[in-house]
C-alpha cells in the first residue's frame, strides 16, 4: 500500500513572505498494541493473548532501563535513550556552593535511533500517492 501524501504549505525562515510547500505524509491510521499482537498472532504460532502480555512487560522494562540511565536496544529496530533538556550556564557558576545543577534541566526526552537494517527496509518499500491537497485548490 503506497504512502499517502498531502502537499502542504510551509515556511522559509530566510524568505517569510514567500510561499513554499512541502509534501508531508498523511496518517491513515494507528496500529495498536493490541492490533500488533493480532498480527503477530497471525503470522506466529503464538497467541494474540501471549502477544499483548510480552509487548505490555516490554513496554513496562523499557521505562525500567530509561530510568536507570541505559540505552534500550531492540536489535533490528533501533535504541530508545533518555535526553535532558535544559539550559547552559558558565562554568563559574558550579563554584557557587548554592547552585544546584538540577534546576538547570527543564525537561527530559525519550529519543529513538533507527537501526540501519529498518531503516533500509522501510526504504525499499515505500511507493507514495498524493491525495488531494489544501495547497493544491
Amino acid at each position: 500500500m503506497p504512502v499517502t501524501y498531502a502537499v502542504t504549505k510551509c515556511r522559509n525562515p530566510k524568505n517569510p513572505d514567500a510561499n513554499y510547500f512541502k509534501g508531508t505524509v498523511q496518517k491513515t491510521g494507528e496500529l495498536t498494541m493490541e492490533k500488533l499482537a493480532k498480527r503477530i498472532n497471525d503470522s506466529t504460532t503464538v497467541t494474540t493473548a501471549d502477544c499483548y502480555a510480552v509487548l505490555k512487560s516490554m513496554k513496562q522494562h523499557i521505562v525500567e532501563a530509561l530510568h536507570e540511565g541505559q540505552v534500550v536496544v531492540l536489535e533490528d529496530i533501533g535504541r530508545f535513550q533518555l535526553s535532558l533538556q535544559g539550559k547552559c550556564y558558565p562554568e563559574d557558576m558550579l563554584t557557587n556552593p548554592d547552585f544546584k545543577p538540577s534546576e538547570m534541566i527543564k525537561g527530559h526526552r525519550i529519543v529513538f535511533r533507527p537501526e540501519a537494517k529498518l531503516k533500509k527496509e522501510v526504504a525499499a518499500g515505500i511507493s507514495l500517492k498524493r491525495i488531494s491537497s489544501e495547497a493544491m485548490k
